[in-house]
């Protein structure tokens, strides 16, 4: 079954219910206007060739999957990239790659990861040029997803597969911005539940007291972000706990400019 882009690691829809069956060539003349052109006597742009060439194999790509002969169907897909991209037919071009990768990354033959990996980059590639960029985007997070998935396949060492894991988890492998901020008020709340149970803060004052579990909260909150008050403090036995939180707090809020421009980055 080909398969496409998805919003989690484990849920995926149908490629027919994101990919066209039939796709256009931008760059091959309007029918009606090809007509005229010809009766007119004019001579057709030559170039127009290799679209309808890509066009084609695209075409008989297709038709072999629907038929469910997926050795056809790749070599046709593969002609089909290849045209397009000679023919600058950015769109066909990536939607030829990216069905060339759904084909290879499966279980079953014709199976080829690192292949598909290869094929799914070049449709992101496509998918930039013609501005298509939440398609490029929703592409790389499904290929990283992919490559967390695949990560006995591919022989990742522990230390990737942990990486992969929280870069996942924390930003959504860089597409998901509000999963940092997530991310950054889970740490606040965490580190709140410290110094609550360790009795961790005092109010400052000329009567020092222990903080409440919202004062420990919002002593949380205030470190993470690095404003500082004064209001409340550490204890002695919980300034180096804290002094991790700012610093981890100024990293995330670096980390979140970061995802989100590249979100925003088109």
């Amino acid at each position: 079954m080909l398969r496409t882009d998805s919003a989690s690691l484990n849920d995926q829809p149908e490629l027919s219910e994101t990919l066209p069956v039939v796709v256009e060539a931008d760059f091959a003349p309007i029918p009606e206007t090809d007509a005229n052109d010809i009766a007119s006597g004019e001579v057709p742009d030559s170039h127009h060739e290799q679209s309808l060439r890509a066009q084609e194999a695209f075409e008989l790509a297709a038709e072999a999957a629907l038929r469910g002969d997926e050795d056809v169907a790749v070599r046709y897909y593969l002609k089909a990239s290849n045209l397009a991209e000679a023919a600058r037919e950015w769109y066909l071009a990536a939607v030829s790659c990216q069905r060339v990768g759904d084909f290879l990354q499966t279980e079953t033959p014709p199976m080829d990861l690192e292949r598909a990996f290869r094929m799914y980059r070049r449709a992101v590639a496509s998918y930039e040029q013609c501005g298509l960029f939440d398609e490029a985007r929703k592409l790389s997070y499904h290929l990283m997803s992919l490559k967390l998935k695949r990560a006995d396949q591919l022989k990742l060492s522990p230390w990737t597969r942990l990486e992969l894991s929280v870069y996942w988890a924390t930003a959504g492998f860089g597409y998901r911005p509000l999963r940092v901020l997530g991310s950054a008020l889970a740490a606040v709340l965490m580190y709140g539940l410290i110094y609550w149970f360790s009795g961790g803060v005092v109010a400052s004052g000329a009567s020092p007291r222990a903080a409440d579990f919202w004062e420990c909260v919002y002593f949380s909150g205030i470190t993470f972000a690095t404003v500082g008050y004064g209001d409340f403090l550490p204890a002695p036995h919980m300034r180096l706990l804290a002094l991790t939180e700012g610093a981890m707090g100024v990293f995330t809020m670096g980390f979140f400019v970061v995802i989100l421009a590249n979100r925003l980055r088109h």
